[in-house]
């Protein structure tokens, strides 16, 4: 891979983490939802490896 594109990634996994921590300081005061927190947490968890599927997320529904 290009030395951008890893800092890129790093970047990325960094900024999640930095969400992250501010969600579980706010803790019920944050205003994130849990699925943006689990999608957050892959990010983190893979490392950046791995293709974000933004329709995986439709394939629930809420009743």
């Amino acid at each position: 891979m290009q030395p951008i594109f890893i800092d890129m990634i790093e970047n990325k996994i960094k900024s999640a983490q930095f969400k992250l921590s501010q969600h579980k300081a706010q803790g019920s005061n944050s205003s994130l939802s849990i699925f943006e927190v689990a999608s957050l947490m892959d990010l983190v968890r893979r490392g950046g490896s791995g293709q974000q599927d933004n329709s995986s997320n439709s394939q629930f529904l809420l009743n």
